[in-house]
This record gives C-alpha cells, sequence and structure tokens, in this order.
C-alpha cells in the first residue's frame, strides 16, 4: 500500500511540472483585500442597538452570511472540476466529488447551525470536558475528519498547481479559528472578532483553493475525442 502511495505520488508530481497555470497573485490580493474590508464594514455597520461584535458572533450576522456564500462558491468550483473531468474521461475525480459534497455539506451548516445544534443536544446529556462546549468539539472534528481525507487524496490534491498550499493556508486559518474558539472563555469582543475573522480567512482560501483548481484543469483541458474546442 505505501508503495502504491508513493508511485501515486511521483506519478502526481510528473503530472504536476507538466500542467501550466496563470498568474494568480491579483487574484489572490483582490478576493483578501475584500474580505478586509468587509471585516472592517462589519465592525461598522451593525444595529444602533446591537453590540460591537453582532455581526461576528450572530448567525444571521455578515461574517456568517459571506462564510456560507464562500463555501457555497467552493462547492460550485469543485463542482465544475468534476464536470470538466467527467467530460475528458480523467480517472482523478475523487477528490473534486468529495470536495462538491464537503464544501456543500459545510455550507448548510453555516446556514441551518448543525453543528451548533448537535453541540447543544450533547451538552445536555455530557460534559465536554477540557472543551468550553460541544459545539466546539464538533467544530474540531470537522478537521479531524478532514484531514485523514486529504492526506489520502494527497496524490489528486498535488496534480493541480498551488492547490495543496492554497488549502494549507486555509487549515492555518481554522487552526488559528479553533484554538481561539475552544480556548477563550469567557469570549471578550475582540476574542470574537479574531475567531470569526479566522474562520472567514479559512473559507475564502478554500473558495481560492477551489478556483485555482479548476482554472489549472481549464487551462490544460483538451477534448477526449481529440477535437479542439472550436467544434
Amino acid at each position: 500500500m505505501v508503495k502504491r502511495f508513493s508511485a501515486h505520488l511521483r506519478e502526481a508530481m510528473i503530472y504536476r511540472r507538466q500542467t501550466k497555470l496563470p498568474n494568480v497573485v491579483l487574484i489572490f490580493s483582490i478576493v483578501t483585500t475584500c474580505i478586509l474590508a468587509y471585516i472592517l464594514l462589519a465592525l461598522i455597520a451593525i444595529p444602533s442597538d446591537a453590540p460591537r461584535e453582532f455581526n461576528f458572533i450572530s448567525e444571521k450576522g455578515a461574517i456568517t452570511v459571506l462564510s456560507a456564500i464562500l463555501l457555497s462558491m467552493a462547492s460550485a468550483f469543485s463542482m465544475a472540476s468534476l464536470m470538466m473531468l467527467v467530460r475528458a474521461k480523467d480517472r482523478h475525480i475523487w477528490l473534486w466529488i468529495i470536495m462538491t459534497f464537503g464544501f456543500a455539506f459545510l455550507a448548510f451548516d453555516e446556514l441551518l447551525q448543525f453543528h451548533e445544534r448537535a453541540g447543544r443536544i450533547l451538552d445536555n446529556y455530557i460534559g465536554p470536558g477540557m472543551f468550553r462546549t460541544w459545539d466546539d468539539v464538533v467544530v474540531i472534528l470537522y478537521g479531524v475528519i478532514a484531514l485523514p481525507i486529504m492526506v489520502a487524496l494527497l496524490p489528486n490534491l498535488i496534480r493541480f498547481r498551488m492547490v495543496i498550499e492554497i488549502f494549507a493556508v486555509s487549515f492555518l486559518f481554522y487552526g488559528i479559528h479553533t484554538l481561539i474558539d475552544s480556548t477563550q472563555e469567557p469570549r471578550t469582543t475582540m476574542s470574537v472578532i479574531l475567531e470569526e475573522s479566522a474562520k472567514l480567512f479559512s473559507v475564502e482560501f478554500l473558495a481560492i483553493g477551489a478556483f485555482v483548481g479548476y482554472l489549472g484543469i481549464v487551462w490544460n483541458f483538451a477534448p477526449s475525442d481529440g477535437r479542439s474546442n472550436d467544434e
């Protein structure tokens, strides 16, 4: 199994070196600047009787809304990549299938509060131990589940230029978000703002990673029947 995994990694690296990708630095810069501006606006544009952290702590706040939108975009880009690979009869599709459904689930979770509801139910029956609430434990479990899946799909991730690097940045912000969320008790205005801002940056890089993966597929796409794209 290890030898087979190593062989797939080598194959992925060879494929990666043969692919092309346009310069995406400008995309990173524009999107990140927009996210920073959005966070600043979220601090200003609040109801007159609401606390300063309203848009960060409320499930109906601006941060949750944009997070759900970005996750939906990540799912859509993943689905588009999947369709391109199916069209090309490429067998490396499991990564994009999992990402399509995984990002869609997280988008629904943001809006329908799956982990908050599960956390409240568990809090009624058993204590969260060293963690603040079961809500925090469920969020951490998301990362625990995602990490081995990404390791198993590492050869597929490596095939696409910059995707794994972008997802690594996303995971770093996810770690910051989870650390603040699970250790800050009582929560303060600053801790809530930093926690939710880190979550938003994490989701931003998930969406960018999915987009860059799609962009790489489009840039190197060749129809399986050998005809040109103009036909």
